[in-house]
């Protein structure tokens, strides 16, 4: 299912959507809605084209089975729920065998992309891509200096591989911005408030920096203090490619699960935790500031080159 509710569309988009729903009181100008999958492919304009959005693994594959006996040869099925790229280049053969197109596309933008466009990365059958570029083109986000973020990315599961790509990099620059706090926190005695602002003042550029600056300016609403203070956390391998900084984001996130051996060595290592400080000796807090922004730019090249250097 697709569409963007809130521009005006030059196109017909058919949403297949299941009964009982709350789009059945949504009524869009010269789109219907359809509930079964006969009379939805049906109502489709030769060669017909799907676009799936739905959750990664078996339901794809059940949606795939559902849609493909009504559809013929020359249609085209595009799975548009980030699905892990070896199911995509599975679901492509087998698509092949009875003559239908798929394409496996990457997404990325969260709940700002549904509003002001997502990237996305479409990989897999390039005559499946060219049948709604238009589209793509229109509804990706756009950049001023480079246009839509969207293109053709290759064959196979290339555009699936390509967000998975794009999400372990995402996941290693949160690694880093975790690793600076614990510097500027620990060693620089640098307060919410200062943290908030060197993360808002330019000083970093950086998206996800802003947006975890956010975080240090929340106050907690059932207490004293900031949120931040008082939160209880909750391929590379196959390529034998070296990824330190996914690794150690990976770490982290498989740690900060362990809340009760964490609670355990906390009574044993009395300190040292993050954000503890670690010395009283003066620090010049601008200088740190600077060296940990420089720092962060090339730990943050590191984790791209890794990425870059290695081309499905």
């Amino acid at each position: 299912m697709y569409w963007k509710a809130d521009v005006t569309l030059t196109w017909q988009l058919v949403p297949l959507v299941p009964s009982g729903t709350i789009v059945d009181g949504l009524r869009f100008q010269n789109n219907i809605f359809h509930h079964d999958p006969k009379s939805f492919i049906n109502s489709l304009q030769k060669p017909r084209v799907v676009i799936m959005l739905v959750k990664a693994g078996a339901p794809v594959d059940q949606t795939i089975e559902t849609l493909s006996i009504y559809l013929e040869k020359g249609d085209c099925i595009i799975d548009g729920g980030n699905e892990w790229y070896e199911n995509t280049e599975r679901r492509q053969k087998a698509m092949a065998e009875k003559g239908l197109l798929y394409l496996g596309m990457g997404v990325s933008g969260g709940e700002e992309g549904a509003r002001n466009g997502p990237s996305m990365m479409p990989g897999g059958s390039f005559e499946a891509y060219k049948y709604i570029e238009d589209i793509l083109l229109k509804v990706a986000a756009q950049v001023p200096d480079s246009g839509p973020c969207v293109t053709y990315i290759g064959k196979g599961g290339s555009g699936n591989f390509v967000k998975m790509v794009h999400n372990g990099i995402e996941y290693g620059d949160m690694q880093l911005i975790a690793e600076l706090y614990d510097v500027l926190k620990s060693v620089g005695k640098l307060s919410n408030e200062e943290l908030h602002e060197s993360g808002t003042n330019g000083t970093f550029l950086s998206f996800l920096i802003e947006i975890t600056a956010d975080i240090f300016g929340i106050k907690d609403d059932k207490g004293d203090g900031h949120l931040v203070d008082k939160v209880l956390d909750k391929t590379a391998a196959d390529l034998s490619v070296v990824a330190p900084t996914i690794a150690a984001s990976l770490d982290s996130r498989f740690l900060s699960g362990l809340k009760r051996e964490r609670v355990e060595a906390a009574k044993v290592f009395k300190s040292g935790g993050v954000g503890d400080v670690l010395s009283d000796q003066p620090v010049d807090k601008k200088k740190l500031i600077d060296d940990v922004r420089q720092a962060l730019y090339a730990s943050d090249a590191v984790n791209i080159i890794y990425k870059k250097r290695n081309k499905f």
